[in-house]
């Protein structure tokens, strides 16, 4: 995945390999009929989840 993503957090488009934990992402949510298939799965950092989530 992180090969298919070019090694970049598709939110903050910084290396995921910065020392930041990271999270596997859903990008349609399986709550809504997501899949756990590799087209619907991103690496995001922890961080970038979080933001992700809790948007206004």
């Amino acid at each position: 995945m992180a090969h298919k993503q070019k090694y970049k957090c598709s939110v903050c488009g910084q290396s995921l390999f910065n020392d930041e934990a990271l999270h596997l992402h859903h990008i349609i949510p399986r709550s809504k009929g997501g899949k756990d298939n590799i087209n619907n799965l991103v690496l995001l950092h922890l961080f970038c989840d979080h933001k992700t989530h809790h948007q206004k």
